[in-house]
């Protein structure tokens, strides 16, 4: 038997080059051309044969010749027991990876890893990733290239604050007034609906063509008349429905109109400008939230040079105010400032400190006050000499009257109304809601009410209840049920 030369090239990609690409039912139909076996890794394929041609292991080592092939032609092993590129993946793992992606498509690393056995999905998506995607290996065919420059590249939702990319359902995506980040547009447009006037509307220039063909065979002066009135009805449509379609411009142009005033000021993230206004003091603030309706006549930036420059004044100010009750005080010298400052201070502390004395004349012009306060010094000195002793309760003062002028339904109170709602410190329209529905439930037992029912009815303060209810009863508005 003659010497055969051997080749065993076991790296990258030199067993089985082709296997990925082929067929895995062709793969299991392989067999040996001398002994018609069916071939099982590993097997001998010949180099030097130009077809390929493939030997069972027992014909390769009789040096069985067939054909062109002479038992001393070049020969390597085919194999699948082998790494290739990651020390945990065999050849024949990535071979039936590959079958499993081509069968169940890219993504869905589930079904391969159930049908691979060996790897979870995890594992199966990052080996594919890794070694054919972004690191593909020299010997494995690359993707054509594209002339282009710019290669577009799908961008990532990721939840954040700024931007705001708030989660749907959040309380900062129902801040946003409908706003969809992922879309960079608003799920409810101004004149949302404006396209429902325009989806039947329909513009026949055939119609046109044939009516003025007709005009000029016809003679008759009577239809003459009649195709001049139908001419001028189909122009008058016509110029309507320009109109919609001008109307309709003009919504668009808001539309864009309105985005632009949000982008350019920023308005999307409400939680961004308010955390910037609280910088400001209170004065600033409010004037900020006035301005807030002029922005759109200045260019955003000028107009927080603006707002800063309203700030900065008010800061001079506040100085300034400082100095003058320095020099009021007869100061004249920086390094007094100090001294002047902590001495305040500690004259304010003083007066918030509570005195004995101070009480005393708070409560000495009312003989009930002062008789209070001096039970409530007697049980205090008893509890600190170790004796229990309850301490009585201040008499509680009576609420002022409620000003309701100009508050919403107050036109609609008689007067004795109105001074019941001052009263009982009752806003218009809860009491004429309450009013309301105690009238509604007194028609259903003959025009008469218990004061229970319309406690019951008004989930109110049972003192407010019972003063409402009996105004309702003097005023002959409802009848006191009898007991």
């Amino acid at each position: 038997m003659r010497a055969r030369p051997l080749h065993t090239t076991f790296t990258n990609l030199s067993i089985r080059v082709y296997g990925a690409m082929e067929d895995s039912d062709e793969e299991t139909k392989l067999q040996c051309p001398i002994c018609s076996q069916q071939l099982k890794e590993p097997y001998v394929r010949c180099l030097s044969c130009p077809n390929p041609l493939l030997l069972c292991l027992n014909c390769f080592a009789r040096g069985t010749e067939i054909g062109e092939h002479q038992n001393n032609h070049s020969y390597n092993f085919v194999r699948d027991d082998i790494p290739l590129f990651e020390s945990s993946w065999t050849a024949a793992e990535e071979l039936k990876l590959l079958s499993l992606i081509s069968e169940f498509g890219f993504g869905n690393w589930s079904d391969i890893a159930q049908q691979l056995k060996t790897k979870s999905k995890q594992e199966c998506e990052r080996h594919y990733l890794n070694c054919f995607v972004e690191n593909p290996n020299k010997q494995l065919p690359s993707f054509p290239e594209f002339n282009q420059a710019y290669y577009p590249s799908p961008v990532a939702f990721k939840l954040s604050d700024d931007p705001p990319r708030p989660q749907d359902g959040s309380p900062l995506f129902l801040e946003m007034g409908g706003y969809s980040a992922a879309a960079g547009d608003f799920n409810v447009e101004y004149n949302n609906f404006i396209e429902l006037e325009l989806k039947d509307m329909t513009f026949d220039t055939d119609d046109n063509n044939e009516q003025e063909n007709k005009e000029e065979g016809e003679q008759e002066t009577d239809e003459d008349d009649i195709e001049d009135a139908e001419k001028e009805d189909h122009n008058f449509l016509t110029e309507l429905k320009l109109a919609v379609i001008h109307i309709y411009r003009e919504c668009i142009k808001e539309r864009w109109r309105r985005k632009k005033i949000i982008r350019d000021y920023g308005l999307i993230n409400i939680r961004k400008i308010t955390s910037f206004n609280r910088h400001y003091d209170r004065i600033v603030r409010h004037t900020v939230s006035a301005l807030n309706v002029f922005n759109r006549l200045l260019p955003p930036t000028e107009f927080d040079l603006y707002i800063e420059s309203l700030h900065y004044g008010e800061e001079l100010r506040n100085e300034i105010r400082k100095l003058q009750e320095y020099r009021e005080n007869g100061l004249r010298l920086r390094h007094q400032i100090k001294n002047f400052n902590q001495l305040k201070s500690r004259r304010d502390l003083e007066k918030q400190e509570h005195h004995l004395l101070s009480e005393v004349l708070s409560n000495i012009q009312n003989d009930a006050a002062c008789k209070t306060f001096l039970q409530r010094q007697a049980v205090l000195e008893h509890i600190s000499k170790g004796q229990n002793v309850a301490l009585p309760t201040a008499p509680r003062r009576s609420a002022p009257p409620l000003e309701i002028t100009g508050l919403p339904g107050y036109d609609k109170l008689l007067p004795k109304e109105k001074e019941l709602c001052a009263v009982v410190r009752l806003v218009p329209d809860a009491y004429l809601e309450f009013k309301r529905l105690l009238q509604q439930e007194s028609q259903k037992f003959e025009g008469s009410l218990k004061l229970a029912q319309a406690r019951t009815l008004i989930k109110i303060d049972v003192n407010k209840t019972r003063k409402l209810y009996d105004f309702l009863v003097q005023e002959n508005i409802i009848k006191k049920a009898p007991p």
